[in-house]
């Protein structure tokens, strides 16, 4: 094996563990935030659903779209989220925290506002289950925008696997007996789903960051000492 290959091996190995560290520490963060918003929620008699949920159009209640994720309405509720949320949340920060941030805000803020249009009236929505479903629909959709061949092969078969393993989940994406009964908001599920394809669409059609050339280097002339700068 070459150095050059060696090299480039060692960096590329260097490159993954920092990217799983980041998704590792970003998925703890993200569990802990909520799991801790849920104690104080709990030991309120979940005064903060009433007070930050979201009501679809009711203007005082549209900056509590940033609330939603954190707040649930029982410990099965949250129960139910973590799993789902750990390993969707896991796979997108694995392209990176600043692109995790991105995504995250698109589908809070656009699947947000998607069900406060669209959402039944007096009623108040909370949980983290939209941006689960936007999470999936980012993961599912981003590899036909990906810049390159590798990317974009890794991330289709990783799409398909979610699509696949996270099927069962569709029912939940449309008005049905089981969803009434359960007190399931279908809106906010299908809402944040396709925020989050909104979200790989953007985030995929924006152009690499293009290095400036740069200007080679001569070395120095030994009869001219370099001038400290």
């Amino acid at each position: 094996m070459s150095e050059a290959m060696s090299s480039n091996m060692a960096v590329r190995s260097r490159s993954v563990f920092f990217s799983v560290r980041t998704a590792v520490l970003v998925t703890v963060g993200a569990l802990l935030a909520i799991w801790l918003v849920q104690g104080f929620n709990a030991a309120d008699g979940y005064r903060l659903d009433g007070e930050f949920g979201l009501t679809a159009r009711s203007l005082g209640s549209l900056p509590h779209i940033i609330a939603v994720p954190f707040l649930h309405v029982s410990v099965e509720h949250i129960e139910s989220n973590t799993v789902p949320l750990a390993v969707t949340t896991f796979l997108v920060a694995l392209d990176g925290l600043r692109r995790y941030a991105y995504v995250t805000a698109i589908i809070v803020l656009v699947g947000g506002l998607g069900y406060w249009l669209l959402g039944p009236s007096a009623v108040v929505m909370v949980g983290a289950s939209g941006l689960i479903f936007g999470y999936l629909g980012y993961l599912v959709a981003r590899g036909f925008f990906a810049q390159s061949i590798w990317q974009a092969v890794w991330q289709l078969v990783l799409g398909v696997a979610v699509a696949v393993y996270y099927q069962w989940t569709l029912v939940l994406l449309y008005p049905s007996a089981e969803v009434n009964t359960m007190h399931i908001s279908w809106q906010g599920h299908l809402t944040g789903l396709l925020a989050g394809i909104f979200g790989a669409i953007m985030l995929g059609r924006r152009p690499a960051a293009i290095e400036p050339p740069r200007t080679p280097t001569l070395p120095p002339d030994p009869r001219f000492p370099t001038p400290y700068v």
